[in-house]
């Protein structure tokens, strides 16, 4: 009876609940000291888990004296625990989002815009570097210039940065996208284009590439040799002269580039 009472337990019910529920579903119709009996649960507290289990449509009972209760059946009674189960998750969750957002909100109050010193700070390896990117986009307020030779990422990578920028043009940050090659992620960035990124294409754009963000900070990457989609490394500088050197670089690779027309979709095919 142990293995149904810890299954019924991690779908919400009380040990003595979910001891009464399995005494039921095995003896069929009984009465409240019967159900003590069988299941150890205290003749002090058998009405109320009964009560319990009638109130969760779990148990029905009669109306005769003595009182006599029988199970729901098991899958009925399951899926009915698994829903409620469900909803207390939602709940859960919707509420540890307004707590998230609250405290982002807070936090972001509290932050100091206007460091004094500069900082700068790495990532190794892809993971970490991603983090890093994505963690730097997020305290993004106005702008996000990107001088990449080619935008060849890995999947995930590709997949990642694309939801944030999205969600960063949504919010009606500006960002500008400098390339030289852009074939293999075209769909994606075609995508980003429509919802507001500037792309430009020019002859040459160093082979290393670089973020600038807000004027104030700035992101090397550095790619592995062995595999160029696969991002080794991110180095960071805040508050540096390298930030506005970079930015300076970009604007004048900026002038003399051409926007960047996707091509024509087969509207058959969608490619």
């Amino acid at each position: 009876m142990d293995d149904h009472t810890d299954l019924l337990a991690e779908l919400g019910l009380s040990n003595y609940e979910a001891r009464a529920y399995v005494v039921l579903a095995g003896n069929g119709p009984m009465t409240a000291d019967q159900v003590a009996d069988e299941s150890d649960v205290p003749r002090g507290r058998v009405y109320d888990v009964l009560n319990s289990l009638v109130d969760r449509s779990l148990a029905r009972a009669d109306d005769g004296r003595p009182r006599t209760y029988v199970h729901v059946e098991p899958e009925e009674a399951v899926a009915r625990l698994k829903e409620r189960r469900l909803e207390e998750l939602e709940e859960e969750r919707t509420a540890y989002e307004r707590t998230a957002a609250s405290a982002s909100d807070a936090l972001s109050g509290i932050t100091d815009g206007d460091d004094a010193e500069g900082f700068t700070t790495s990532a190794l390896h892809e993971e970490a570097a991603r983090d890093l990117l994505l963690e730097r986009f997020a305290a993004v307020d106005d702008s996000i210039r990107i001088a990449a030779a080619t935008v060849d990422v890995s999947p995930a990578l590709e997949a990642a940065f694309a939801d944030r920028l999205r969600n960063l043009l949504d919010l009606g940050v500006s960002i500008r996208l400098l390339v030289t090659e852009i074939d293999q992620a075209e769909d994606r960035v075609t995508d980003l284009l429509e919802a507001g990124m500037e792309i430009r294409r020019a002859d040459s754009v160093p082979e290393r590439r670089f973020i600038v963000l807000d004027d104030a900070e700035a992101c090397l990457e550095v790619v592995n040799p062995a595999a160029p989609d696969e991002l080794l490394a991110v180095v960071n500088f805040r508050e540096d002269d390298t930030a506005r050197e970079l930015a300076a670089s970009f604007d004048e690779l900026w002038a003399d580039a051409e926007a960047w027309e996707p091509t024509e979709r087969d509207e058959a095919t969608g490619e």
